[in-house]
């Protein structure tokens, strides 16, 4: 197996930069946008139930999965539309999404197969597997996007994230 080890001040701000960078945002306002990455690690509590929780991604190696973490605030004077703002990350290569991982509140989440040509909703994602077309699986996904519905007030902030697993 391949170990990855992953220097948050170097590898780790390149991941970040290069995905803010590909990521864009619609608006009219000032709006920041701050990309994170931490490893989701499983342990047992200690009533024996298996957990997760999120632990800096510094030793990474194929199977783990890491949560991507975009933070966007208003830091203007005006307030945001409605439905203005659009962020639209790339799903990193040599992973894989996790399906039902993507959140973001007050948000309507869509995927791309084809590199942000276009975003559906999941259930009407296709793809052309040996000339059929079939119902795009998590492995085909390419992008996210996230389209923020409600008006984003001056000093207000929020989040939208995704799991992947490296492969």
């Amino acid at each position: 197996m391949r170990k990855i080890d992953m220097n948050i001040k170097m590898a780790g701000r390149a991941v970040v930069t290069l995905l803010v960078a590909l990521s864009s945002v619609q608006v009219f306002a000032d709006v920041n946008l701050n990309t994170s990455v931490q490893k989701v690690q499983t342990y047992l509590g200690d009533d024996g139930q298996q957990r997760t929780r999120l632990v800096p991604a510094i030793e990474i190696v194929p199977g783990d999965e890491l949560r991507y973490v975009i933070e966007y605030s208003n830091v203007g004077d005006l307030a945001v539309d409605p439905n203005s703002i659009v962020i639209t990350d790339p799903i990193p290569k040599d992973t894989v999404y996790v399906s039902g991982t993507a959140f973001g509140s007050g948000t309507e989440i869509s995927f791309s197969v084809d590199d942000g040509e276009r975003f559906l909703a999941e259930q009407d994602l296709r793809v052309d597997k040996n000339g059929v077309e079939t119902l795009a699986s998590p492995e085909d996904y390419t992008a996210i996007q996230w389209k923020f519905g409600p008006v984003l007030e001056p000093g207000q902030k929020g989040h939208v994230s995704f799991n992947v697993v490296l492969k």
